[in-house]
């Protein structure tokens, strides 16, 4: 769903705390892309680091938003 009016009342959290880990989770999954591409050419480098940084973003989103984790 695009529009999900009652987002932030499922994830029990406010606009700014939201925001701010939302943004920081963007960068990470940026992390992930540029990592990744690099790594597809050069295997030899950053070995797992893509998949430790997207790991990181699933853990802290069911670990700051709970509510996210449920089956509806």
């Amino acid at each position: 769903m695009i529009f999900e009016w009652s987002h932030l009342k499922k994830a029990n959290t406010n606009y700014f705390t939201h925001c701010f880990i939302a943004i920081c989770y963007s960068f990470l999954g940026l992390g992930v892309f540029v990592i990744g591409i690099i790594h597809a050419f050069f295997p030899f480098m950053f070995g797992f680091t893509p998949y430790k940084l997207a790991k990181k973003i699933t853990d802290g989103t069911e670990k700051n938003f709970p509510a996210c984790i449920k089956e509806e």
